[in-house]
């Protein structure tokens, strides 16, 4: 679209032809050039090494199955009717598993969630699915791993980029990582 101004408006507002010129400038690179900008595809892309973080902390590992996932990035066109029937699926596949895995009682824990994007993925933000976790952690209250899912019983629900797998959907597995009993505050 071409924005027109007359000589008797350039004249009484100076800098305007400027303003819109630049306005009309695009502002950032195409983003198939961004993805590329950085280097190859494989420096970008940064797998969770789950065994040194976890170390030997007691921890569980619930594999959730290829089943679509909230993406805040997508959600956006959705109605509210179908994200919250997703998120009932997410949090009843979540109770299903941890109770399948006997996953006991929780004083204190993390969770991790790790995304597990699709074989031709280059670049991606694992912090989108945070709905998605989200959903799971309730799903993982339901299930009695936690009293309840504040801040003193969850200390954090944190996102991990996993390893690139083939499917339909991008998948997720969540980490549930035993803090124990003690207050690292105080």
């Amino acid at each position: 679209m071409a924005f027109r101004i007359s000589v008797k408006e350039a004249a009484r507002y100076p800098g305007l032809r400027a303003q819109l010129g630049a306005a009309r400038a695009p502002k950032k690179k195409p983003a198939a050039a961004r993805s590329r900008a950085g280097g190859s595809s494989a420096a970008a892309y940064v797998e969770w090494d789950a065994v040194r973080e976890v170390g030997a902390a007691r921890h569980w590992v619930l594999d959730l199955p290829d089943m679509e996932l909230i993406n805040a990035n997508a959600v956006r066109g959705w109605h509210w009717a179908e994200e919250r029937k997703v998120a009932a699926s997410i949090r009843e596949t979540a109770a299903v598993l941890a109770r399948a895995q006997r996953v006991p009682r929780l004083v204190r824990a993390r969770v991790v969630y790790v995304v597990k994007p699709k074989m031709r993925t280059r670049v991606f933000d694992p912090s989108n699915w945070s709905l998605a976790a989200k959903a799971a952690v309730d799903g993982l209250q339901d299930a009695g791993v936690f009293e309840d899912d504040n801040a003193a019983v969850v200390t954090g629900v944190d996102p991990r980029a996993g390893e690139r797998q083939s499917g339909a959907n991008i998948r997720m597995s969540l980490v549930i990582i035993d803090q124990g009993e003690e207050n690292t505050h105080g």
